[in-house]
């Protein structure tokens, strides 16, 4: 029909009409492609609120595992200093030298009551890993909608959190790693890595020989370095956290 009436216009060599029509459609077509655009973004920012909405839970879990694996690294510093202290084959601890630059709170440490002697050497034992969820981050990353957010701030905070995540893993396997030549030595005093001792024993067995107080002495100053870690990831996940929350409510 709009082609007709040009013709038409064309024919009667009516110009204003030609001039007008050919400005009608042209405007249909510029606002067909901006509701185009417009319908495009809407999609894309309903796939980011979904996929921003997985990274929310996975972290919401990683800060519950976080908080876990902290208290029990703070418990392990706790109980061996404790031993040692209690052992006192010393007028003080030799001062920690601090290990990948975190910081250790006194403040957080946990207060040693007499119904938690019989667990002390097993708190020295334990080294409480992570369970991190990646599978919101994961779910982004390979359908390429990470380049979506347009939140430059939350767009590198997320990548920055999840590039991270190995290198939490291997400081793991590490502390294990140094800990495994310590398990003959407690097999050694009939000492299993989880059980209930009695602390008399363990303090005896600590000032005889020099292998296990070294260990419980390693055990202190892993612990100080798992916490520094763990507490400063725990950090990280919280204000990730805040920005998703933030971007979501927008």
């Amino acid at each position: 029909m709009i082609l007709a009436r040009i013709t038409h216009a064309i024919r009667t060599q009516n110009w204003f009409a030609v001039v007008l029509e050919f400005v009608i459609v042209i405007a249909g077509v510029v606002i067909g492609f901006q509701v185009t655009e417009w319908n495009a973004e809407r999609a894309d920012r309903a796939i980011i609120a979904d996929q921003l909405g997985e990274v929310r839970e996975d972290l919401i879990e990683d800060i519950a595992s976080l908080e876990i694996t902290r208290d029990a690294s703070l418990w392990r510093f706790t109980a061996a200093e404790f031993i040692l202290e209690q052992a006192a084959v010393s007028d003080s601890l030799p001062d920690l030298v601090q290990v990948f630059a975190y910081p250790l709170d006194r403040g957080q440490l946990p207060i040693v009551s007499l119904e938690d002697h019989p667990t002390l050497l097993a708190r020295v034992n334990l080294i409480r890993g992570i369970t991190g969820q990646r599978t919101g981050y994961e779910s982004l990353v390979s359908a390429g909608n990470i380049r979506l957010i347009q939140n430059r701030e939350l767009r590198v905070a997320i990548q920055r959190y999840y590039a991270g995540y190995e290198d939490l893993q291997n400081n793991l396997t590490i502390f294990r790693e140094i800990r495994a030549p310590a398990i003959p030595v407690l097999y050694r005093h009939g000492f299993s890595m989880f059980s209930e001792q009695e602390l008399d024993r363990v303090l005896e067995a600590v000032r005889s020989d020099a292998e296990l107080m070294a260990y419980i002495h390693t055990a202190r100053e892993l612990a100080m370095a798992q916490s520094g870690i763990v507490i400063d990831r725990d950090e990280q996940a919280a204000a990730l956290l805040e920005l998703i929350e933030a971007e979501l409510a927008q």
